[in-house]
């Protein structure tokens, strides 16, 4: 039962990457604008709820550092 748990953590946080790098994709072709990553990481919050906002922030903000995006709080 906890190994189905945490396989469907797993699938839900590969989702959740999958999402946000897309939502990178989109924020590198509005370059130079800036995407305010709280607003997103409260719309991706409802969308997976498996995840605080808060952890979602730090991903986001993880990808679009690594991406050099620019983002506000």
């Amino acid at each position: 039962m906890l190994a189905k748990k945490r396989n469907r953590t797993m699938i839900e946080d590969e989702k959740l990457m999958a999402e946000i790098k897309a939502q990178a994709e989109k924020a590198e072709e509005a370059r130079p604008e800036t995407i305010d990553v709280s607003v997103l990481a409260m719309t991706l919050g409802a969308e997976f709820p498996h995840r605080s906002v808060d952890e979602i922030k730090k991903k986001i903000i993880d990808v679009w550092r690594a991406n050099d995006l620019f983002y506000t709080e």
